[in-house]
């Protein structure tokens, strides 16, 4: 598709995006604020995996006995120091989803033990958490955490207030999809710790979107979507079991081990032999991590710390100038958002149609701005969300701000008209 911008077709009010934006690949006829659906890869980490692509078709058999094994180890090296963990902590994957199977899948429970999550969480975190409980006679838990909410001890309180001498595990968002909250994570770590249960992170919204140390996060285990915040290719992710955990996990899938032992006798992690070889696949997404990493250190003066202080502070005022443009009440304090931000809407008017709500619908179709809205927590209460990175601007969530707006006053348009003809009255 040619984009419209090439043709010089872009309505006046158009908004600009941030001079970053040369740094993406991204359509520029697109406004593009959705970065934590499926996130978008830089152009120079996209030609280095590229290049490591090439380098592979160009003779797979030396590249998989020679190559891959070393570069498995630089790319899971740079990760580690990274996010603050032990290398042979650490198994590499495509996504978050594969980290909470083998983690859930693994434990052992006994017919009344509870599984704890939030209604906060992924669905396929709650269809996940069923199936192991049908599967052994457990039953989960759900705490309700509110949103709005006035504070992060509201979060805790409304965790711990479900917790019981059967909670034997538990699934929390350290930052989540569905609100855009930043769970104080260690604080309901360390409190369920202290209960002797053990917790698993769903992180797919935090490295990138935020630091982070997993050492003293102190979690059991963490899981998370690269693709998303740290801007890497799709398909690259990572799983993290604390070294006390480690052994207690089961691969899903039974493989041998993709690793030789290097000339220079370097041996490998029990994860890597256990996990990593699943098959013949493409390595060079996960291969390009040492350069994700790269760009996320150098995009800005000060490294990745400037990145996040930037972007959160751009999504703290967006979020001020929307709601206040909306009329719509700030849902939570400031320092509770990363670069997420998500309001409640006045209820839906039109149900979802295939998974899509109107409102979405209409602002991709007549405006090309990409948002997330969906009913939470069930129609027609719903929610909208945008997000914030390095390529956007102020500029575009005020123009986005005037498009709900101009969105909204039609539904209510609309709604009139049919309550008018429910009733029997021409208009």
């Amino acid at each position: 598709m040619t984009a419209l911008d090439d043709l010089g077709l872009l309505p006046e009010d158009f908004p600009q995006p941030s001079p970053f934006m040369s740094e993406w690949p991204l359509r520029r006829d697109v406004v593009h604020l959705d970065h934590g659906s499926s996130g978008a890869c830089p152009t120079k980490v996209l030609e280095h995996q590229n290049a490591l692509r090439w380098d592979l078709d160009r003779g797979s058999p030396e590249f998989f006995l020679s190559r891959w094994s070393p570069r498995h180890r630089a790319a899971k090296e740079a990760l580690a120091r990274f996010v603050h963990a032990d290398y042979d902590e650490l198994l590499l994957t495509p996504g978050s989803t594969l980290g909470l199977n083998i983690v859930t899948q693994s434990q052992q429970f006994q017919p009344g033990d509870e599984l704890l999550t939030t209604n906060h969480a992924y669905s396929s975190v709650t269809m996940l958490l069923r199936h192991v409980a049908h599967r052994d006679g457990a039953k989960v838990v759900i705490a309700k955490v509110p949103f709005p909410v006035a504070s992060s001890e509201e979060i805790v309180e409304s965790i711990l207030a479900c917790v019981t001498e059967r909670t034997k595990f538990a699934i929390i968002d350290h930052i989540v999809s569905r609100s855009g909250l930043v769970f104080p994570i260690k604080r309901i770590v360390q409190e369920l710790a202290d209960r002797g249960i053990d917790t698993l992170v769903d992180g797919a919204h935090g490295p990138g979107q935020v630091q982070v140390d997993l050492h003293d996060i102190g979690a059991a285990y963490y899981t998370t979507s690269c693709h998303k915040w740290m801007c890497a290719p799709r398909g690259v992710g990572f799983m993290y079991a604390r070294q006390d955990r480690v052994r207690r996990l089961k691969p899903l899938i039974i493989a041998r081990s993709g690793h030789w032992r290097d000339s220079d006798g370097a041996a490998y992690s029990w994860l890597e032999h256990t996990f990593e070889w699943n098959g013949c696949h493409d390595p060079s997404g996960v291969h390009s991590m040492p350069k994700i990493i790269e760009f996320l250190e150098t995009a800005l003066p000060g490294g990745h710390a400037a990145m996040v202080k930037r972007n959160h502070e751009l999504a703290v005022e967006a979020r001020r100038k929307v709601l206040e443009i909306l009329g719509i009440d700030i849902p939570c304090p400031d320092d509770m958002i990363a670069n997420m931000v998500v309001f409640p809407l006045p209820d839906s008017v039109l149900p979802e149609t295939q998974g899509i709500l109107p409102l979405c619908k209409t602002l991709w179709e007549n405006d090309r701005a990409e948002i997330q809205c969906y009913h939470w927590p069930t129609y027609p209460k719903r929610i909208f969300r945008f997000s914030v990175q390095l390529h956007n601007s102020m500029e575009q969530y005020i123009w986005l701000a005037g498009k709900i707006k101009a969105a909204l006053d039609e539904e209510t348009r609309i709604a009139k008209t049919r309550t008018v003809e429910v009733n029997g009255t021409t208009t």
